[in-house]
């Protein structure tokens, strides 16, 4: 079971996992959403940059992992041959991850997964 948080404060007071995901353009609301964690907080950060030389670090409570993901060295959709548009790497990330770290079932999952999306990425992005 995923929870769609619309704001800062159902992330920090998530119980389960976070699944933050945005892109440099988030990087403002990202910091300060990883600033409202608790130190006990766990989960993922996905953040679609251009480069790698848009990466820029983000301090994390010890159990939250920051993805970055750069576009110019990502495709677009297979078997195209085109290049990654924007949002489309961290869309598809969250996927990926939903996919494999939520079964969708409370019980299973111990809590739910708190889930923060960036304008750019797509709600349904969180789908399991």
């Amino acid at each position: 079971m995923y929870v769609i948080a619309s704001d800062a404060t159902l992330v920090s007071r998530a119980a389960g996992r976070v699944l933050l995901a945005g892109t440099d353009a988030d990087l403002d609301e990202l910091r300060a959403l990883v600033a409202s964690l608790p130190d006990r907080a766990q989960g993922q950060i996905f953040i679609e940059v251009p480069d790698a030389a848009a990466i820029d670090p983000i301090a994390t409570p010890e159990r939250v992992t920051v993805t970055w993901l750069a576009r110019d060295i990502r495709s677009g959709e297979m078997g195209t041959g085109l290049a990654c548009a924007p949002g489309q790497a961290v869309a598809r990330a969250v996927r990926a991850w939903m996919g494999e770290m939520s079964t969708g079932d409370l019980e299973l999952d111990g809590a739910a997964v708190c889930v923060w999306l960036a304008p750019g990425v797509p709600n349904d992005s969180a789908a399991v």
